[in-house]
C-alpha cells in the first residue's frame, strides 16, 4: 500500500498529486487539524464503565455444577 501524508499550515486551492498516483483509484481524506484534541480519558472513567456490569445479571442464579472425580496422575519426575 502506498500512503502519502502531508500536513499543510494553510491548505492551497489545488493539491498536486504525485505522478505514480495520477489516474488511479485513490481515497482522499481531509482532516482539519485546528480543532482541539479531546482531553485524555481518566482511568477512573473506564473502571466506572465496568462497574455498572457488576451484579447486573437478572436471570436465574448461576450455579456451578459438581466437577466430578478427577483421575489420579503420576507425579512428574
Amino acid at each position: 500500500m502506498e500512503a502519502i501524508r502531508k500536513v499543510y499550515k494553510q491548505l492551497p486551492d489545488v493539491l498536486k498529486m504525485p505522478k505514480e498516483l495520477q489516474h488511479r483509484r485513490v481515497e482522499v481524506i481531509l482532516l482539519p487539524l485546528d480543532e482541539e484534541a479531546p482531553p485524555p480519558r481518566a482511568v477512573k472513567a473506564t473502571a466506572s464503565k465496568l462497574a455498572r456490569f457488576a451484579g447486573a445479571w437478572v436471570g436465574e442464579p448461576v450455579v456451578r455444577e459438581e466437577q466430578g472425580e478427577y483421575e489420579t496422575r503420576e507425579e512428574f519426575k
